[in-house]
């Protein structure tokens, strides 16, 4: 049984250009997910695609409008409850990785279950690295690993987490054909079994086999696509 778990009503977000200047970023957006949601956000470049991410994640404070998170405003939690919300019930796939320097693969990985004092085990993070098809060494330090290695890093340390909510900012932007693959799969198996996956991507191919694509343009929501087809998510977002 499907539950919603986010529900978005007229989100906008303005960025300052200094004295009395503004530029809008999102305008109006409104939407709702539910569990079992695997759902992409394209766009072209520029249109406010991982700015809405990052508003719906708690990362960044809308201007207005309203974000429900599993019945819960992000904004109005306290740094504890936000805290607590970041450790049991989200996951964020960075484009940036966000890994730490100076901790091994293992010890990024795991890093959120140290947070939470969960336990950690060692043989299902090799497990899970090995379904990712990462080849360097658990214990080698990350910034000696290719883009695309850390990228799975970065993936794993979320799929350890079991989130009940997955925010992916283009997941497979600096992998090959075939971990790309394997990294879809795996967000396509996390939303059947019952988590709700947002991704932010640039490949319409990938958004062709979630179950809705949001079309962003120019900050705005200008479609909503369900079981979308390639040329559909195309035909959108080359729109004028």
């Amino acid at each position: 049984m499907t539950e919603k778990v986010i529900a978005v009503q007229e989100l906008s977000k303005d960025f300052s250009l200094g004295k009395h200047k503004s530029i809008h970023i999102l305008k109006n957006i409104s939407f709702s997910a539910a569990s079992n949601d695997f759902i992409s956000i394209v766009g072209p470049s520029g249109s406010g695609k991982s700015t809405l991410l990052k508003c719906l994640s708690g990362l960044l404070r809308p201007t207005n409008g309203s974000i429900s998170i599993d019945d819960m405003d992000p904004y109005q939690l306290s740094p504890s409850q936000t805290a607590k919300m970041r450790r049991t019930t989200l996951g964020f796939i960075f484009q940036s990785y966000n890994l730490v320097p100076a901790l091994p693969v293992f010890e990024n990985i795991v890093l959120p279950l140290r947070l939470a004092g969960k336990q950690v085990n060692r043989a299902s993070v090799e497990q899970l690295l090995k379904k990712l098809n990462f080849t360097a060494d658990m214990d080698s330090f990350v910034t000696t690993l290719s883009g695309g290695e850390q990228q799975k890093v970065a993936i794993a340390r979320v799929l350890v987490t079991h989130a009940k909510i997955i925010f992916a900012d283009e997941p497979t932007g600096a992998v090959d054909a075939n971990s790309k693959k394997i990294i879809f799969d795996c967000l396509r198996t996390l939303a059947d079994n019952g988590a709700c996956v947002i991704m932010v991507t640039h490949d319409i191919e990938l958004a062709a086999m979630t179950d809705r694509s949001l079309v962003l343009r120019d900050g705005q929501l200008i479609k909503r696509l369900t079981n979308p087809t390639a040329s559909e998510i195309l035909a959108e977002i080359e729109r004028g």
